[in-house]
């Protein structure tokens, strides 16, 4: 009877997740002008109409570099970072962690306000350069405590065996450790992505006519038109998400396939 509840129960909690995603995939393909579900019909009218809007692949596209440039930057900072609160003897750390994590504790809405009067006042110029640095401000916890975690969890018994047959930290750290938590940077690079990608909060106040990412051109959009080619590039982007997880959980399931060969 219990198992009968739990299942009732986690099943509930799927379909409360799923359920609008569900709406805007089944309304974007709707024959009514207006964002209807169940959907009148069906037609791919809204996704031919998306292909033919210019505006909104540039918008794509500055949202694609943008994510690569921010999560390239958050792990080349944050991974090393990672490495350097988990070393022992290490002075002030709590602090340093703190400092590191202090972008999680400030509403986006803050930061965003705090990176605009800080702009203003250098007189930065290069909206692109101004929203990387954002992104990889609120980006850059998500690798420390993803790969932190990773490192409490990895056994010390491996390290240390590198280190007693004459690897340097270095070289330790280069073909034993960050191999040996490979799956959580990859997870961390999937999560990081994506939440740049879908970031809005920090881009509506960084992005301007020259660099606009999609959400914000979704944002836009949709204050004066809301029509089903919303639904269809809402659609695109949730099968996107899909498609980087799934593919990040091939690599992952690969990546445990062989070390469990190995081992």
């Amino acid at each position: 009877m219990f198992d009968r509840l739990v299942s009732i129960a986690s099943a509930c909690v799927v379909l409360f997740i799923l359920g609008p995603l569900i709406v805007i995939i089944g309304a974007s393909f709707t024959t009514t002008p207006y964002v209807a579900f169940p959907p009148q019909g069906f037609t791919l009218h809204w996704y031919q109409q998306l292909l033919g809007k210019a505006d909104f692949f540039k918008s794509f596209m500055d949202s694609l570099v943008l994510g690569v440039l921010a999560t390239t930057g958050a792990a080349l900072i944050g991974i090393p970072a990672a490495l350097g609160l988990h070393q022992g003897g290490l002075k002030g750390r709590a602090v340093l962690s703190g400092f590191v994590m202090a972008p999680l504790t400030l509403p986006t809405f803050v930061t965003g306000v705090a990176l605009l009067q800080f702009y203003y006042a250098i007189d930065l110029d290069a909206p692109l350069i101004g929203l990387l640095m954002g992104h990889m401000l609120i980006t850059i916890p998500f690798f420390v405590r993803t790969v932190g975690a990773a490192l409490l969890a990895l056994d010390p018994a491996i390290i240390e065996a590198a280190e007693s047959l004459g690897a340097s930290v270095l070289r330790t750290h280069l073909r034993v450790t960050l191999p040996a938590i490979a799956p959580s940077i990859f997870a961390a690079i999937t999560f990081v992505f994506i939440t740049s990608f879908d970031q809005v909060t920090i881009s509506i106040f960084l992005s301007g006519p020259d660099v606009m990412p999609l959400p914000i051109r979704i944002y836009n959009y949709i204050e004066f038109a809301i029509d089903p080619m919303v639904a269809a590039v809402s659609s695109v982007l949730i099968v996107l998400a899909f498609a980087i997880v799934a593919a990040m959980q091939r690599v992952l399931g690969l990546n445990r396939a062989f070390t469990g060969g190995a081992s």
